[in-house]
């Protein structure tokens, strides 16, 4: 086996093995010391490949926002009906993926509702495509629909923006230790999808509801 292969094969092991530990314990629990220990990773090789813990938490993010954008530029097309249909039908797909794919759902959850800090330009630009592709779809129901005189797209798109910061940092307040991360993810995703009806249906009752 070339040297080059060797290399490659190496720095994927040290990748998939810190997958599993910042899923599970998310970055501040995160340990290179257990990454060592629990795969018989030497820390000389970890730091041949990799500068430190925080290069490969990003890359593990980069990972899980692509795979997770990808996958859902894939199903777009397939979200067809009414606003509300569509909108149930994006929340579903978005549980699909972390279903099929379980070890992105930590690193998920850690990077939207407990970031590291000292990381948050790095994590702004990891998940921009994401981002992007979340407005968009937000952005096309509004456009296929009236909306209120003296409203815009792109201020309603701005102050969602702003709301999911808020619901986020609060939503994480309010986790408790005896949950498992996908009853987290569950309560996440039905509580962003109910935020998101309210944002457009508001919650006063209409007579010809």
């Amino acid at each position: 086996m070339k040297r080059e292969e060797k290399n490659a094969i190496s720095r994927q092991r040290i990748l998939n093995a810190a997958l599993n530990e910042f899923s599970k314990k998310g970055y501040g629990g995160a340990s290179l010391n257990a990454v060592c220990a629990e795969n018989s990773i030497s820390k000389g090789i970890i730091y041949h490949h990799f500068k430190d813990k925080d290069e490969l938490y990003l890359i593990c993010v980069r990972d899980c926002f692509n795979a997770l954008t990808a996958y859902m530029e894939d199903v777009q097309e397939d979200m067809l009906g009414d606003i509300e249909q569509r909108l149930s039908a994006y929340f579903d797909a978005r549980l699909r993926f972390f279903a099929e794919h379980p070890l992105y759902l930590g690193i998920f959850l850690d990077v939207v509702l407990n970031p590291p800090i000292h990381l948050s330009t790095q994590l702004a630009e990891a998940q921009s495509a994401f981002d992007t592709l979340n407005i968009s779809v937000l952005t096309e129901l509004l456009e296929s629909t009236s909306l209120r005189k003296g409203i815009s797209v792109a201020a309603v798109t701005e102050d969602f923006r702003m709301y999911m910061d808020f619901f986020n940092a609060r939503f994480c307040g309010a986790i408790t230790d005896d949950i498992t991360l996908e009853d987290v993810l569950h309560e996440h995703e039905e509580r962003s999808h109910r935020q998101l009806s309210i944002l457009l249906y508001g919650v006063l009752e209409h007579e010809n509801d």
